[in-house]
């Protein structure tokens, strides 16, 4: 089959898809509407995985455009399915390119939602919200990550169950383990001393702020804890300014963006995971710090509660609240390591069944093969 694959980034996410088709001996070809691969060919090749084809084109989107923006990229995408001619479209974001997608009437299409796309940018404006129904509507099939992000799909554009392909971006088996190497730069041991890791973006969607000053306070009370602040992001400039303003510098450490390569390693080196994020879908960090072994601190919010359950296998905070945030850091670092081991084991039995990337993905090829049966091709 020939896919085109149509996104605005260059993500790890991506990244995973575009190797995993490709595996699959599917001809693969990738446009990121973000960035001008004819312009940066020898960067494209060093991400593209083997076998994949980028598509050049003229425009350049810059990601988190308005859908009026991507407009604008129509006629120079119908230019390209030409050129391309697939037998299937696999478009996302949804209010951008599956947008986009839509508006071209290709058939087979399936739109993949990123999470917030939905669950946030679609209810900025109505502009945002009508192009998110445009798309939606013109799809053939839907792909998603979880339950709240498949349920604010349908509240959009009445797709059936039988036309979605649910499940985790996920974890590949046996990458992340509790057993192996850690990271030279923690090695040296501090008697009593409890690390949380994050490795969500700097920005106010995931809630760094909220982290920042939750761990401040909690930290005032527990000085052994500790935090690894992974990732980067818009507020960087913020995040080092309040590490510098509170004299956390000994207790913050902040290794910087980390290749997918390092992150276990990374997640060896903690006690416990946090996330602070107002809005996602099924967390890919989240299940990789489960893999690990570690208990979880996120916010309670649908998605997260698929996955963890207060008390069992993590804790829950209210989405932005400092006070409670800074509260269950505390409780978390104060468990025994016995009761830390047993919620370890759990979280990894819950990812080895239910979050599997290799065993969840033959999924959205069987949805394809259904979506090529019964829609010919533009």
């Amino acid at each position: 089959m020939r896919i085109l694959y149509f996104s605005d980034n260059r993500s790890e996410h991506n990244r995973r898809f575009l190797e995993k088709l490709s595996f699959y001996e599917h001809e693969v070809w990738f446009l990121d509407s973000a960035n001008d691969e004819a312009a940066d060919d020898n960067a494209s090749r060093r991400w593209l995985p083997t076998g994949v084809r980028s598509v050049a084109h003229e425009r350049v989107i810059p990601r988190g455009a308005d859908p009026s923006v991507y407009e604008e990229f129509l006629p120079e995408f119908q230019s390209l399915l030409a050129k391309v001619r697939p037998d299937l479209v696999h478009a996302g974001p949804v209010p951008g390119c599956g947008y986009v997608a839509a508006r071209s009437g290709f058939h087979p299409l399936l739109v993949m939602s990123w999470g917030s796309d939905l669950l946030v940018d679609a209810g900025q404006n109505a502009e945002w919200a009508q192009a998110t129904t445009t798309a939606l509507s013109g799809a053939d099939g839907f792909m998603c990550d979880c339950d709240a992000v498949r349920i604010a799909a349908q509240g959009f554009a009445p797709i059936s169950d039988a036309r979605v392909a649910q499940f985790p971006w996920g974890v590949k088996g046996g990458v992340f383990s509790a057993v192996g190497p850690v990271p030279a730069g923690v090695r040296p041991a501090e008697p009593g001393a409890f690390r949380f890791i994050s490795t969500r973006s700097w920005d106010t969607l995931h809630g760094i702020d909220v982290l920042l000053e939750a761990f401040r306070r909690a930290q005032g009370e527990n000085k052994m804890l500790r935090l690894i602040l992974a990732g980067d992001g818009r507020m960087a400039g913020m995040v080092h300014e309040f590490v510098a303003r509170h004299g956390l510098h000994r207790v913050v450490l902040t290794p910087g963006q980390l290749m997918a390569t390092e992150l276990p390693g990374w997640f060896r080196a903690a006690h416990a995971y946090v996330s602070c994020a107002r809005s996602d879908g099924a967390s890919v960090s989240l299940l990789e710090a489960m893999a690990t072994g570690l208990p979880v601190l996120v916010t309670d919010i649908p998605s997260n509660r698929e996955w963890v359950r207060a008390g069992e296998n993590g804790w829950l905070a209210a989405a932005g609240s400092v006070e409670d945030f800074a509260g269950k850091l505390l409780r978390v670092a104060g468990l025994k390591p016995s009761e830390r081991e047993a919620i370890g084991k759990r979280n990894q039995t819950i990812v080895a069944q239910r979050a599997d990337w290799d065993r969840n993905f033959p999924q959205l090829l069987d949805l394809y093969e259904r979506l090529m049966k019964v829609v010919t091709p533009a």
